[in-house]
């Protein structure tokens, strides 16, 4: 597979996982802040997933639904919005239509066009931003059907899938870091309990982590099952070793070195999560170990890219 195939078909994959994530996160959100079971916390997810424009020009602790979710979903001058990362999906699916399944390329054509409907905005601003939400959602998970029901398991799959798990690993940690600060890295406050449990929702976690520990619910213990659960398949050790074993299929397509060089790298950071696990006592030493998580993960990615796309 020619290199700059291999690239795309990996950054469609990064920002169709990315596009996932972020849409069931904020749907999340939004129904909590509707119920009143959280605070209004848009400010920090604008942080991570807005423009920084939009932030200084409004200056302001507090923002709309509204204003938010026109800003995070369609706006076209964010780079990071919904509308953008399926926008760059299907470009790059475009240059690699004959690399991928044509069911899977009109998918995302039809994606990208539902979602630029100039009819969304006007129900974010004037109705229910949840008919929006869903059909994003719903987007998504035609997208992940399509994929797994219609692409072949060459190397193609693989690029896929590596890309997906370390969108999935980076989109887990974000998460968890804005959650974090939303409860001010206290992790002993149980009346912040029941607000910490929508990283479960968000991450489509509730019903897993209730069987896994059985009702006792505590913020260290949600904290401990995204980021250390062996069959959760959003959890950061979860989406690592599915990382490896993605990468294993790619050996006849790599150079010898190239292959060892991630495969040592990527093993090498499993190895060091597994066996040096966070301090859960202080919040804000767990925040700096996910930051330190977050830059080898982008590390991993980068040396990939550079040693398989060039």
């Amino acid at each position: 597979m020619l290199s700059r195939v291999a690239d795309a078909i990996f950054w469609l994959s990064r920002y169709m996982e990315r596009t996932k994530i972020e849409v069931t996160f904020l749907h999340t959100n939004y129904v909590a802040i509707q119920d009143n079971a959280i605070d209004n916390n848009w400010k920090l997810i604008i942080e991570k997933y807005g423009d920084k424009r939009f932030l200084e020009k409004n200056s302001k602790d507090h923002y709309k639904a509204s204003e938010t979710l026109l800003h995070l979903l369609t706006d076209k001058n964010n780079p990071a919005s919904i509308l953008n990362n399926v926008m760059y999906a299907r470009e790059n699916a475009r240059s690699v239509q004959d690399n991928i399944t044509k069911e899977l390329w009109q998918m995302l054509n039809n994606f990208h066009h539902t979602i630029r409907n100039e009819k969304n905005d006007s129900i974010l601003r004037n109705e229910d931003p949840v008919e929006v939400l869903d059909m994003i959602q719903q987007q998504c998970y035609l997208y992940s059907g399509t994929l797994d029901y219609t692409m072949d398991r060459g190397p193609g799959y693989f690029f896929l899938n590596v890309g997906k798990r370390i969108e999935r690993t980076l989109q887990s940690i974000q998460i968890l870091k804005i959650k974090l600060k939303e409860i001010h890295f206290n992790l002993d406050d149980d009346s912040k309990t029941l607000s910490f449990r929508y990283v479960l929702y968000a991450l489509s976690g509730n019903e897993l982590y209730g069987k896994t520990y059985r009702g006792a619910l505590t913020i260290r213990n949600i904290i401990n099952f995204v980021l250390f659960s062996p069959v959760f398949t959003n959890s950061v050790q979860y989406s690592l070793g599915r990382i490896r074993s993605s990468l294993n299929p790619l050996k006849e397509e790599s150079k010898p070195d190239a292959f060892s060089q991630v495969d040592f790298e990527i093993g090498r950071i499993i190895s060091s999560f597994v066996y040096s696990k966070p301090d859960l006592q202080d919040g804000k030493q767990l925040a700096e170990y996910l930051d330190q998580l977050e830059k080898e993960i982008l590390m991993f990615s980068a040396r990939f890219s550079k040693l398989y796309f060039g």
